[in-house]
């Protein structure tokens, strides 16, 4: 179980999957009924440092991709949205 700012998340994973989750995140492991349980830490850092433009970016390419389903790859408003990101991105980095 994952608690964050979108609630608790019950994730059950088949073997070999991971699952990736915010440092700020509170999380719950249940015991293991059957066989053993090998698991694997690392952490990563974002390039963005702030929580509000991380979740901004992440908003804006879940349209991105929306609207190119909708519209295809090719068109203005996919190409022109697309061009966006990554300069949001470069903005908001730490360099």
């Amino acid at each position: 179980m994952i608690e964050d700012t979108y609630g608790q998340q019950h994730v059950k994973l088949p073997a070999g999957h991971l699952v990736l989750y915010p440092a700020t995140s509170i999380h719950h492991v249940t015991p293991v009924t059957r066989g053993a349980r090998v698991s694997s830490f690392f952490w990563m850092q974002s390039m963005v440092r702030d929580d509000g433009q991380r979740a901004m970016l992440f908003k804006l390419d879940g349209r991105i991709r929306q609207v190119a389903q909708q519209m295809g790859q090719e068109h203005d408003a996919v190409i022109g949205l697309t061009g966006v990101y990554p300069n949001l991105l470069r903005r908001w980095a730490d360099a």
